[in-house]
């Protein structure tokens, strides 16, 4: 089973930088899969510049989160179509190592 929380109110934001400029980046939803992985899934259409780096914050957030290792295995994933998401997910919670 998969469960999943829409990221409003969760308190979960990253901190990136762009065009000199301090933010936060929210993810959309945060989805824990039956392997025990941890998603910070962004559905996304188009993107610009300031997307790709809150993506990239986002990877270097993901990298420290499993480094430390208290939080279990986390990943990231950017669905660009969510009619295949399921399949996406799927394949994710196939793996067994990132």
């Amino acid at each position: 089973m998969t469960h999943y929380a829409r990221n409003d109110h969760l308190g979960l934001l990253i901190p990136y930088e762009y065009q000199e400029l301090k933010h936060s980046y929210q993810p959309d939803f945060v989805v824990r899969l039956q392997n025990g992985l941890t998603v910070l899934l962004e559905i996304k259409g188009y993107e610009d510049d300031q997307d790709r780096a809150k993506h990239t914050a986002a990877g270097r957030w993901v990298t420290a989160v499993n480094n430390w290792g208290e939080l279990g295995r986390w990943t990231r994933h950017v669905c660009r179509n969510p009619q295949v998401l399921k399949v996406e997910l799927e394949r994710l919670s196939a793996l067994t190592e990132l």
